[in-house]
């Protein structure tokens, strides 16, 4: 095993990757388990982290632009033990079909960037991403696989922490951005970071005195009914999903973009919650690589036929795309089954409930 590989193996819990060149040697170095896309991997990342453990994602530069959108969510959201992500950077395109530099990445998701230049890059990476409760971003280039190893493995775990719930989107931007001096003078920017808009613009929820809530008529109200009765914890979809995380209700802990749920909840709380569209837009990957591995987790589809949070464009009926999985269909009125399903799971269960949302 090279020393790079070791060091990861030493740091990390769990390690997931997607092959190509320049990684493949330190995904066979560390074991690491392959998944469908880098996207999935990095949501199975997240959800062990919400779960105390720490993980690392490996992937060639241009997997980058598969996990940004859900890179970017985290920076929002936090988390709790470190995640990092190792990026083989192919700058003569020895392999690739593309040059890209992957510390680009730090200023659009505004998290730490390292390179291989410290005696503990890895351990740096991990230490980085549990102070600023972000992924860390540790890229390298071919001629470092070459580079003789002289590290040494410092365990110091000190988690970092998920958002207040009570803080309005922008007040998470805030709380984000205002890492920013201490990501600079550490070096872990290596481009700069465009300036958050700075403003009269409420932070937080009860500061501003009200929330988004269900629509009158709200034919799935009563499924957040139950889960919150039942203290069933979900990672929330984005979408209506994500009332389970405000007020009254607190059964939603996390969200980290549009499709994220399935594959965050695999490794975390055991139960998603998302809708038709957030499956069909980037969460039907997750599920297929969970059905491929024989996994566990309750996936709670509310299927509506539209999009509800943006003016109800229509949807391809997600019955056409997930019949694989045998999902379980009931309607949203059918209270008394829904309660009885909401339960453990020792296998991959799908819960289609279908609802249309009331006439405006």
């Amino acid at each position: 095993m090279s020393g790079f590989g070791e060091a990861i193996s030493s740091y990390a819990d769990t390690v997931y990757a997607v092959p190509g060149y320049p990684v493949n040697s330190l995904i066979e170095d560390t074991g690491a388990e392959l998944c469908i896309n880098e996207k999935v991997a990095l949501e199975y990342a997240i959800g062990d982290s919400l779960s105390g453990k720490r993980s690392c994602v490996i992937v060639k530069h241009v997997g980058m632009n598969v996990l940004s959108d859900t890179l970017a969510h985290v920076t929002a959201q936090g988390l709790k033990s470190g995640v990092i992500i190792v990026s083989g950077d192919d700058p003569t395109a020895f392999g690739t079909q593309t040059v890209q530099d992957s510390r680009l990445y730090g200023s659009i998701a505004v998290c730490p960037v390292l390179d291989m230049g410290s005696i503990d890059p890895v351990g740096d990476a991990f230490r980085a991403s549990e102070t600023f409760s972000r992924v860390a971003l540790l890229r390298f280039i071919p001629e470092d696989l070459k580079k003789t190893w002289n590290g040494s493995f410092r365990d110091e775990k000190k988690p970092g922490s998920l958002a207040d719930p009570d803080l309005t989107m922008y007040g998470r931007a805030v709380r984000a951005y205002d890492s920013v001096p201490a990501m600079k003078q550490a070096g872990y920017l290596p481009f700069p970071v465009s300036p958050l808009i700075r403003g009269d613009y409420h932070e937080k929820r009860s500061d501003r005195g009200y929330s988004r809530s269900f629509c009158p008529g709200c034919p799935f109200r009563s499924v957040f009914d139950l889960l919150q009765e039942k203290g069933i914890l979900v990672i929330s979809d984005t979408g209506c999903s994500l009332l389970s995380m405000i007020p009254p209700y607190t059964c939603g802990i996390a969200n980290y973009g549009m499709g994220s749920s399935v594959g965050v909840a695999a490794m975390s709380t055991g139960t998603a919650l998302t809708g038709d569209y957030a499956l069909l837009h980037s969460g039907l990957s997750a599920l297929i690589d969970l059905h491929s591995k024989g996994r566990s987790l309750l996936c709670i589809v509310l299927q509506n036929w539209c999009m509800g949070t943006t003016g109800r464009q229509p949807v391809p009926d997600i019955m056409d795309y997930i019949g694989f999985l045998d999902p379980v269909i009931c309607d949203a009125g059918e209270y008394e089954r829904i309660s009885k399903l909401l339960v453990p799971v020792t296998s991959l269960t799908v819960l289609v409930i279908q609802g249309a949302c009331p006439v405006e």
